[in-house]
């Protein structure tokens, strides 16, 4: 049985409702990890803290930033796609994407057959 016109309109409510519930998260992350950035430029004591482990800190919280980042960009992407009416179908093929790998990865843009073909191209 093929959903409703309902059906999808509710399913797509759920998923940028969650969409934008971890965007909001990712954006708090980001910002928490902002003010542990400040604080070890500012606050820590060199006698408390060997440099070393300072830069490893900082560049770790650097790059979950970035991949944050990353997140953020991707559920963008998905939001984009919901106003459009194209979520939910494969950017590669064009075909409906199970909605068992949506709830999944509520940010893919591809069916799983196109995303392991892709992977397979890159790592060649």
């Amino acid at each position: 049985m093929s959903p409703t016109p309902h059906d999808i309109t509710q399913r797509l409510d759920e998923f940028r409702s969650l969409l934008q519930a971890q965007r909001r998260r990712l954006f708090g992350q980001v910002a928490h990890l902002e003010d542990d950035l400040r604080w070890l430029d500012e606050d820590i004591e060199s006698e408390v803290v060997e440099e070393g482990q300072e830069e490893t800190m900082a560049r770790l919280l650097a790059r979950l930033d970035e991949r944050g980042r990353m997140e953020i960009e991707a559920i963008d992407h998905a939001l984009e796609r919901i106003d459009r009416g194209v979520y939910g179908l494969c950017a590669t093929c064009g075909e409906a994407i199970p909605l068992a790998r949506q709830r999944a990865v509520p940010t893919a843009e591809t069916c799983l057959p196109c995303a392991r073909a892709r992977e397979a191209r890159d790592r060649r």
